[in-house]
């Protein structure tokens, strides 16, 4: 499949295409769009690659998320590539259905193309009579944690919504974590929500006294949220990771990528 020059997909980066679109005014968010700052849309922004396979045509493109002047959810795309994907060329905006769909629009609000799931990872659309993909890429591969990620919140968008959503209160509190098996680390996370989190919006989060786990140590667990039935944890550096809330308040790291992770709520 046909692929340009690395230096003209430099132009899809995130500095160059916020530069462009904070001259643009982004269109109002679809009645069923998520917010741009949702942990769904942060997982679902960064590089893809859009392609017609028919054409043996190939671009990567990138999902930006930015905040000034407003908060908008913009897409970088290499000028060689508007050129060769004709209406599609035009794009400028993006957002996330709350289904797990990915919708493109032009400057003027106008709706380009709706992505939604194929094979896991992978996205399609049909624009008139070409059928386009749309798969999530890490570097110059395709990465499978990053596959995980997408996948995993395409699919806990497609399940019905808890008649009760969990909420910072229920949540925060003490949790003894576990590996595998249940294993115990001898580490006990605390989610609090009297201390701000300077991270995450919900709260405060660290660790006790005494954990020894270096992987827990490595992570440095800093602020927290909660999302209907889910709980993101942000390390200390930024980056996160999930879990999902079950029944008696357990925590279940998902997807389950890495060293498997749980924590059981504590009295």
């Amino acid at each position: 499949m046909r692929a340009l020059p690395l230096a003209l997909l430099l132009a899809a980066l995130p500095g160059a295409a916020s530069a462009q679109s904070s001259r643009i005014q982004p269109p109002p968010l679809s009645a069923d769009a998520l917010p741009v700052g949702s942990d769904a849309v942060r997982t679902m922004s960064g590089q893809w690659d859009i392609a017609v396979p028919k054409n043996n045509l190939k671009c990567r493109i990138q999902l930006n998320i930015i905040s000034r002047p407003a908060a908008a959810a913009t897409v970088g795309m290499p000028a060689p590539c508007r050129k060769s994907f004709g209406a599609m060329g035009a794009v400028q905006y993006w957002e996330l259905t709350s289904r797990g769909a990915i919708r493109l629009f032009g400057a003027k609000a106008d709706k380009l193309a709706e992505f939604a799931r194929a094979d896991a990872g992978m996205m399609t659309a049909q624009v008139g009579t070409n059928d386009f993909t749309l798969e999530p890429m890490t570097g110059r591969y395709p990465s499978p944690e990053r596959l995980a990620s997408v996948e995993a919140a395409v699919s806990r968008l497609n399940q019905p919504q808890a008649e009760n959503p969990e909420t910072p209160a229920t949540v925060a509190g003490r949790y003894q974590l576990l590996r595998a098996n249940n294993a115990d680390t001898g580490c006990v996370l605390l989610l609090d929500r009297s201390l701000p989190g300077n991270i995450a919006k919900s709260g405060k989060a660290s660790l006790e006294r005494g954990c020894d786990d270096k992987g827990l140590q490595q992570f440095d667990p800093a602020g927290w949220i909660v999302e209907r039935d889910r709980m993101f944890l942000y390390a200390r550096k930024g980056h996160r990771t999930g879990f999902n809330i079950e029944r008696g308040g357990q925590l279940v790291k998902d997807p389950p990528a890495g060293a498997p992770l749980s924590g059981r709520k504590l009295p």
